[in-house]
């Protein structure tokens, strides 16, 4: 692989947001130096979302041909990915989790394939685990019964037939509604036309809303099931409960700024409604059944879990926004509902 540092301009950019997963990081950086890919020149961003942990300019020394940025803070992953972005030199953008491993060439087939797609496309490519579990690929916009785990299971029932159709293991390409920013490869010039990553967002739910943008805009999203990386989930989520707790929180959160940037009217209103109570329901009741449970460390976050929604929904009135608090845009918006 040839990796550019500033001699040669490079065809592809990859921006890696880190927040203390050094050793995933580590050897998803090693797997990307030790790769031969022919005839195309990359550059990798490591952006480090203020670990604060005294391990950056270890790590920084270790690998001398990454181009790696501090950010001021831990401001999210759309955050990292765009300040990434701003210092990429490459036509295109790959968007790479630091828990993934790329063992094979999967840039050849994703520059010859974008090549066949409108602009604001964005594409992928199959992930599975270190035991080589595939991860399923089909993916739909939220719905309301996407909210729920009876809606989804409704839904897969109806329309079992179609969704086997159009996600064949055979098929070479498929098209979900949305791919994981876990790997996501997108024109540099299509990216800043969308405007980047949608900051509102803190953790999760940005790589759906980046893709609703994108087929907004006559983009197509597309999965390649012939090349694959190897995705090892948990990198900097699951650190320990209380961690676990903060970002389901922004599971539940992103859901309400998914709504709120892409519904309206009437439309808008039923979906929060629907999904407050049923984060609420749910929450309170897991958090009820924890008692029986006190001192477990699960048990422990699902408590944590129920102040943090509680907490975010007296916010989210007082301040007149569905944004995360932990947004960078949160203290200074004025959006109403």
């Amino acid at each position: 692989m040839t990796l550019s540092r500033d001699l040669t301009a490079p065809d592809v950019s990859i921006v890696i947001v880190n927040y203390r997963s050094w050793d995933k990081l580590g050897r998803c950086l090693s797997s990307l130096l030790e790769l031969e890919v022919v005839q195309i020149n990359l550059e990798v961003i490591v952006v480090d979302n203020y670990s604060n942990d005294g391990q950056f300019q270890n790590i920084s020394q270790q690998y001398p041909q990454v181009n790696f940025i501090e950010n001021t803070g831990n401001h999210g992953f759309s955050s990292g990915c765009n300040l990434g972005a701003k210092d990429a030199k490459g036509e295109y953008l790959l968007f790479l989790n630091p828990d993934t491993e790329v063992r094979m060439d999967i840039f050849t087939p994703l520059l010859a394939n974008i090549k066949n797609f409108p602009p604001n496309s964005i594409l992928a490519t199959h992930k599975k685990d270190s035991y080589g579990k595939y991860e399923r690929v089909e993916r739909f916009l939220p719905r309301w019964y996407i909210y729920t785990g009876l809606g989804r299971a409704v839904h897969r029932l109806v329309c079992n037939r179609k969704i086997k159709q159009d996600f064949a293991k055979d098929k070479k390409i498929v098209y979900p509604d949305w791919v994981s920013g876990s790997v996501m490869f997108i024109r540099l010039n299509d990216f800043r036309a969308l405007a980047g990553w949608n900051e509102n967002f803190w953790l999760y739910g940005e790589d759906v809303d980046l893709c609703q943008r994108a087929q907004n805009n006559g983009g197509t999203i597309a999965l390649l099931q012939d090349v694959s990386i190897i995705h090892n989930h948990g990198g900097s989520s699951r650190i320990n409960p209380a961690t676990a707790a903060l970002t389901k929180s922004e599971v539940f959160i992103s859901r309400h700024i998914f709504i709120a940037e892409h519904f309206k009217g009437i439309n808008q209103l039923l979906m929060q409604a629907f999904v407050l109570t049923k984060s609420i329901i749910k929450t309170a009741l897991i958090a009820l059944l924890s008692l029986l449970i006190f001192k477990h460390l699960k048990a422990q976050a699902s408590r944590v879990l129920f102040g943090n929604i509680i907490r975010y929904y007296i916010n989210a009135a007082i301040k007149g926004t569905w944004i995360s608090p932990r947004s960078v845009n949160y203290d200074a918006t004025t959006n109403k509902f």
